[in-house]
């Protein structure tokens, strides 16, 4: 693959705000379809729905603000480029409601959406190389996320955060996409119990 663009600096990239304002998990579903957009100028997922469905259906994790992280690393080694993704949020106060998620997060295989302030919608545990593929559009990836660490603090002093912090991960072969038109992001599309569901077509 060679070098075919440059990258610009304009005024809105440097402007732009930091952090993350909405965190989206999902368990992988048999013959979930996603559409991958490969081109000079993107690097995107524009579809994610359920097996011949129209929708797929994501829970929301709320968190305290301006904590929430995301960070990729890339590395190389005998040919090969991995991509070590990791996102942790704060949910404040240990409850047995956060208690009985993180253990839903414990053994299952996962996809999450990181909506940025910045208004990118960063994916992970999605990947296209080296993906097992049984037909056209269904996938059975082996670069899922995963819940790597998790740590519940009650603090010590009146002022103290108490709370779980949870940390998901994947390692990809690529780099990380972002979910982009012509597919869409419901957020709170049903209230449902707890923070409710929102979708992707």
């Amino acid at each position: 693959m060679a070098i075919t663009n440059g990258i610009n600096i304009g005024c809105s990239n440097v402007a732009g705000a930091g952090g993350i304002k909405n965190i989206l998990i999902r368990s992988y579903a048999t013959g979930d379809e996603v559409t991958f957009v490969n081109s000079a100028a993107a690097h995107e997922i524009s579809s994610i729905v359920d097996t011949v469905g129209s929708t797929a259906t994501w829970y929301n994790f709320e968190f305290k603000n301006e904590l929430p992280s995301l960070t990729v690393t890339a590395a190389k080694e005998n040919g090969s480029t991995s991509y070590e993704c990791s996102l942790s949020f704060m949910m404040p106060e240990m409850t047995s409601s956060k208690a009985a998620a993180i253990q839903d997060m414990m053994d299952t295989c996962m996809m999450a959406i990181a909506i940025g302030n910045n208004g990118k919608n960063y994916v992970l545990g999605v990947s296209q190389k080296y993906m097992n593929e049984a037909t056209a559009g269904l996938i059975r990836n082996q670069t899922f996320a995963s819940m790597t660490g998790a740590e519940g603090v009650s603090g010590a002093a009146y002022n103290d955060d108490n709370g779980w912090t949870v940390t998901l991960g994947c390692k990809q072969w690529e780099a990380l996409r972002t979910y982009a038109s012509p597919g869409v992001i419901a957020l709170y599309t049903n209230a449902g119990v707890g923070t409710g569901t929102s979708t992707t077509t």
